[in-house]
């Protein structure tokens, strides 16, 4: 009998042998400016360190980052001192630079394998929640629609990028990427901030670059930290775009239906407005309990785009429900019963609760994925995941 922890069935176990990293960067950044950066910082980590615990490394950097902000704004909502903001951009930096560089660790040390591909992508899954919470408490979008509403552009993106990789084979970044570019951009938005102060974000646009009422009068009245994650919606129906085109040529050339591929894009949909119809019956989640809403999402988010990763390096069929929607569905259950006239099973007080409880769940429920999957690998490949055991021969 099957052993119910397993996230990799025993017949696709034979297909991790088969798994080979493919990806393309078409960043000019990358190509001339990161790229040897990245080449050279590899050769300061000792042969003897594992690509996992590098990467481990850079992420502890956002943690310590997201630690720092809870001690001086724990609701998201008050100003940090302008080093706090200067250490969420080298934090971010660092991490950027060392999720980039474990792939060149793992080829340098003979470790390359879709461990490192599952650690990695768990890792930028994680931080990407995290750098919402830090990036609005830093624009002052604090608690609001405006954070909610950059926190769905951002795993929206990720998202499609992962259902990319898995109909594809191929990681695509664009010439403008949000592991790239995006992530530079968030890193001198920090340190303006730290130069200037959060409040600079509050200004209109017009306010922030001089303009008068009648010049340019087509330029909105609108704040400039609204502009822009207003602003990243355009880059998510670029991703939209780019990633369909991707996905349908490569139904294509396989000559393999499209339709059963895009049906892959209805649980993200359909849980951001599940998600969407909980906050609207419940706005004081929205005012006042938006971290852990965004934690907990964030976790459910992690598990979901584990599976699918999962499920691309040993060719299982995509996954289109897991457990972590479950929460999310009797949450937002609960909170429209009084749209249909019925009285809810518990009012707001239980519901913090409950919204902790889902955080909870959803922490419990990624420990049990993570730990499940790596053991599974490094069984079957018999390898650590934080150090080296079979270190690579020097010829």
């Amino acid at each position: 009998m099957q052993n119910i922890n397993r996230y990799i069935p025993a017949e696709y176990r034979q297909n991790l042998s088969k798994y080979k990293y493919s990806g393309v960067d078409d960043s000019l950044l990358s190509k001339y400016v990161l790229g040897p950066y990245w080449t050279k910082l590899v050769t300061f980590f000792p042969l003897s360190m594992a690509p996992n615990t590098i990467t481990g490394l850079g992420l502890l950097c956002v943690v310590f980052n997201l630690l720092t902000m809870f001690y001086y704004a724990p609701d998201m909502t008050g100003m940090c001192p302008s080093w706090a903001y200067y250490s969420f951009g080298v934090g971010l930096f660092v991490y950027q630079s060392l999720d980039a560089i474990d792939g060149k660790q793992a080829r340098r040390t003979g470790t390359s394998g879709p461990l490192g591909e599952l650690f990695d992508h768990g890792c930028d899954a994680l931080n990407t929640s995290l750098e919402v919470i830090l990036a609005a408490n830093a624009m002052q979008l604090n608690q609001s629609w405006w954070t909610v509403l950059s926190h769905f552009l951002t795993l929206g993106n990720f998202y499609l990028s992962t259902w990319e990789e898995y109909h594809t084979g191929t990681l695509y970044l664009s010439a403008f990427s949000g592991p790239v570019e995006g992530i530079l951009l968030i890193v001198i938005l920090y340190f303006v901030t730290g130069i200037a102060g959060p409040q600079i974000w509050l200004q209109t646009i017009r306010g922030a670059f001089g303009l008068s009422a009648d010049f340019l009068p087509f330029i909105p009245e609108i704040q400039v930290n609204h502009f822009l994650v207003a602003f990243g919606t355009i880059g998510l129906v670029g991703n939209i775009a780019t990633a369909f085109q991707h996905v349908i040529k490569a139904r294509q050339d396989k000559k393999l239906p499209v339709a059963p591929a895009l049906v892959g894009i209805a649980p993200f949909i359909g849980m951001s407005f599940i998600a969407y119809f909980w906050l609207n019956a419940s706005p004081h989640i929205v005012l006042q309990h938006l971290v852990p809403w965004i934690l907990y999402i964030g976790l459910s988010f992690g598990y979901t785009v584990g599976l699918m990763i999962t499920a691309h390096v040993t060719h299982q069929p995509f996954p289109l429900f897991n457990v972590s929607f479950v929460p999310l569905l009797f949450g937002a259950f609960n909170a429209n019963l009084p749209a249909f006239g019925l009285e809810r099973l518990f009012g707001s007080h239980m519901e913090d609760i409950y919204l902790w409880s889902c955080l909870a769940f959803s922490v419990a429920a990624y420990a049990h994925f993570a730990i499940n999957v790596v053991n599974d690998l490094c069984d079957y490949f018999d390898i650590w995941c934080f150090t080296i055991k079979h270190p690579k021969k020097v010829e």
